[in-house]
């Protein structure tokens, strides 16, 4: 069965576990059937990876996963063991989410200052071994090509990681880049030594948190329809901006069931008309400036919007107001 769904994976806020539940119900309307719970900022997870979760985080997850089993949702959860003293806690990190009823994992090494590759393996396949029933997929820390040749210590992790990362190992790729504008066959071009199958895309092109003052919005125009219907695993970046992320999951289910209803999408969730007919400006591969005319209806629609969607795109709005599409 393919697995098309979302990551919490971005840097910033956390989201609320109301707003969690409020994406599981998003799914159920539409054919999503996977989130990738791997928030940056959540310490239990990552930074402070040998702390235990508290009584009331750990309900709140329990009712999060039951939430979306019911809705056959998959739940797999990101650890991130990013220091060689986190390692003797793997286990009972493990342990804990099992404990609530979580059977899926994945070891997310990226965005590290520090990394060993042979290390990283050997903790990816003892635990494989150990939980032989328990699903485990890995990030590297060389996740697409142009970290591929960042600098030599990149260069070199690269060259071990197609030599010698079993076959048998689902990863996570984010294609050409680390916010890829185009996801087609040649994005996976330096991996073709291993099952395409086992390539799981981590799509960031609608993430925020690299660039707070930009912000995509299109029919999921940066996806090549030949490669996306290849893939067994699709996964696309919140913003953690909640309406925005309910609006990008119908958006990515309208893609999913080829379906031509992006305009009445955007219009379903209360967007500005002026901002439907020219929703173009949120497009980057688009470097056309605005006008001043349009400029100054912008500024026309963050006095007289009234939208929870205009609260959270006010920063954008104010972008183009001030310097057109960037």
């Amino acid at each position: 069965m393919k697995k098309f769904g979302v990551i919490e994976g971005f840097y910033g806020k956390l989201m609320s576990f109301e707003d969690r539940h409020k994406i599981l119900k998003s799914f159920s309307k539409n054919q999503l059937n996977y989130y990738l719970y791997a928030p940056k900022e959540d310490p239990f997870l990552r930074h402070n990876f040998e702390l235990e979760p508290f009584d009331e985080w750990s309900e709140q997850f329990k009712k999060f996963l039951d939430d979306a089993h019911s809705k056959s949702v998959d739940i797999e959860v990101g650890v991130s063991p990013s220091l060689e003293s986190h390692t003797s806690f793997i286990q009972k990190k493990i342990e804990f989410f099992l404990n609530l009823g979580c059977r899926r994992f994945s070891f997310l090494f990226d965005d590290l200052a520090e990394f060993d590759l042979n290390n990283q393996i050997k903790i990816v396949q003892e635990f494989k071994s150990k939980y032989p029933h328990v699903n485990f997929s890995f990030c590297p820390t060389v996740y697409c090509t142009e970290l591929s040749t960042q600098d030599d210590s990149y260069k070199k992790y690269f060259q071990d990681f197609c030599q010698s990362f079993p076959r048998d190992i689902e990863f996570y790729w984010t294609g050409e880049k680390v916010i890829s504008t185009k996801l087609e066959m040649k994005s996976e071009a330096l991996l073709e030594n291993f099952p395409t199958e086992n390539i799981a895309v981590w799509d960031n092109y609608f993430t925020i948190d690299s660039c707070p003052q930009l912000l995509n919005l299109t029919n999921m125009a940066h996806i090549d329809r030949s490669y996306f219907d290849k893939k067994i695993k699709f996964l696309m970046n919140l913003t953690g901006l909640p309406r925005t992320d309910l609006l990008l999951i119908d958006v990515f289910n309208n893609y999913l069931n080829a379906s031509d209803s992006f305009s009445n999408i955007l219009n379903e969730h209360g967007l500005d008309e002026y901002l439907i007919k020219n929703i173009d400006w949120f497009n980057p591969d688009l470097k056309n400036k605005l006008s001043r005319k349009d400029q100054e209806k912008i500024e026309k629609i963050m006095l007289s919007w009234f939208h929870p969607l205009k609260n959270e795109w006010y920063p954008y709005l104010h972008t183009l107001k001030n310097w057109g599409k960037k």
